[in-house]
C-alpha cells in the first residue's frame, strides 16, 4: 500500500513538472560606428545583449527580458510580465515596453495591468497603471471595417486620444496614426505608404510632431524632448535584393529641435542613408549603414545573431 502511494505522489509531481515549460532565447547585437564631425572623427563600439526567459503552465506563461546594454556593469530586467486567461478575457500583468511605430520608438510602460476580450467584430482592451496623483487608464477599441484595419485608444490623461488606421488598397500598404490631447505638446502625426514596383519596395514616411516626438525607425534615432528631438521628417526609400544582399536606399529631410520646449525649429537636415545587409554562414545577420548629407557623415557595422 505504501508503495502504490509513493508510485502515485511520483506520478503526480511527474505530471506538475510535465505541465510546465521553460524556454530560454537570446539576441545579441555588436556595433562599430564612425561618425565624422567638426572636431574629428569618433569612433564608438556598442553592444547589446538580450535573453528572453519564458515559463508556462497550461494557458499561463511568465515572461522575463535581460538587457546589457554597452558592457553596464550587471544585466538589467527590461520586461517583466505575466499572461493568463481568466474565461474568455486575456490577462497581462506587469512591466512590459511597448513596440515601434511610425511615429516612436519603443518605450518602457510602468507597473500595469491589461485585460483583453472580442466584443462580436471588435477587440476591446482596457489597462490600468496605479498612480499616487493621478491614475493612468486606457481603453483601446481594434476591428476591420471594409478592408482597413482601425484602432482608437483614449486615455484618462490629458484626454490622450489615438487614432490608428492601416490596410492594403490594391497594392499600397498604409499605415496612419494621429495623436491629439488636451495638452497641445502630445499632438502628433504621421503616415506611411508602401508598394512594390519592378522588383523593388518603395516607400514614402511623413512624421511631426509640435513638441518632438522618438524614433529609431525610417529616419534614425532621436533622443529624449530635451535633447534631441524630431519634430517634422518626410523621405522617401526603395528596398530590393542585389547579389544576395538586401539593400535599402533611403532619402529624407528631417527638422529637429534640440532642448526647445516650445517646439522651435533649429536644424533642418536633408540625409541620404544606405543600408545593406546580409545573411552570414555562420549564422549572424550583418547590416552596413552608411549615412551622408547635412546631419553627419556616419559608417556604422553591425554584427547580429538571435538564437
Amino acid at each position: 500500500m505504501k508503495k502504490q502511494i509513493i508510485a502515485a505522489a511520483v506520478a503526480a509531481s511527474m505530471s506538475a513538472v510535465a505541465l510546465a515549460d521553460v524556454s530560454i532565447t537570446g539576441a545579441t547585437k555588436l556595433n562599430w560606428t564612425s561618425t565624422e564631425g567638426a572636431s574629428g572623427v569618433d569612433n564608438v563600439i556598442g553592444t547589446e545583449i538580450d535573453l528572453f526567459v519564458v515559463g508556462k503552465a497550461g494557458d499561463t506563461e511568465v515572461h522575463v527580458n535581460l538587457e546589457d546594454k554597452n558592457n553596464s556593469a550587471s544585466m538589467a530586467i527590461k520586461n517583466n510580465y505575466l499572461t493568463t486567461k481568466v474565461g474568455d478575457v486575456a490577462v497581462k500583468a506587469g512591466t512590459w515596453f511597448t513596440g515601434d511605430s511610425n511615429l516612436n520608438d519603443a518605450g518602457e510602460q510602468a507597473e500595469r495591468v491589461s485585460l483583453t476580450t472580442a466584443m462580436g467584430p471588435m477587440s476591446l482592451n482596457f489597462q490600468h497603471e496605479p498612480g499616487t496623483a493621478t491614475e493612468h487608464n486606457e481603453v483601446t477599441v481594434k476591428a476591420a471595417i471594409g478592408g482597413v484595419n482601425v484602432s482608437y485608444e483614449m486615455e484618462n490623461v490629458n484626454a490622450h486620444k489615438i487614432l490608428g488606421l492601416s490596410g492594403d488598397i490594391s497594392g499600397v500598404k498604409f499605415a496612419y496614426t494621429d495623436s491629439s490631447s488636451d495638452a497641445d505638446s502630445d499632438d502628433e502625426s504621421g503616415y506611411s505608404l508602401t508598394t512594390d514596383i519592378a522588383g523593388m519596395t518603395v516607400t514614402y514616411q511623413h512624421a511631426e510632431s509640435l513638441l518632438g516626438t522618438t524614433s529609431d525607425g525610417f529616419f534614425g534615432t532621436f533622443a529624449a524632448a530635451d535633447t534631441n528631438y524630431l519634430v517634422d521628417a518626410s523621405g522617401f526609400g526603395i528596398t530590393t535584393n542585389l547579389a544576395g544582399n538586401t539593400v535599402h536606399l533611403r532619402n529624407y529631410e528631417v527638422q529637429s529641435a534640440q532642448g526647445a520646449a516650445d517646439g522651435t525649429v533649429d536644424t533642418t537636415a536633408r540625409d541620404t542613408k544606405v543600408i545593406v545587409t546580409r545573411k552570414l554562414a555562420s549564422g549572424a545577420t550583418a547590416e552596413v549603414t552608411y549615412r551622408t548629407g547635412d546631419s553627419a557623415t556616419s559608417l556604422d557595422v553591425e554584427l547580429a545573431v538571435a538564437f
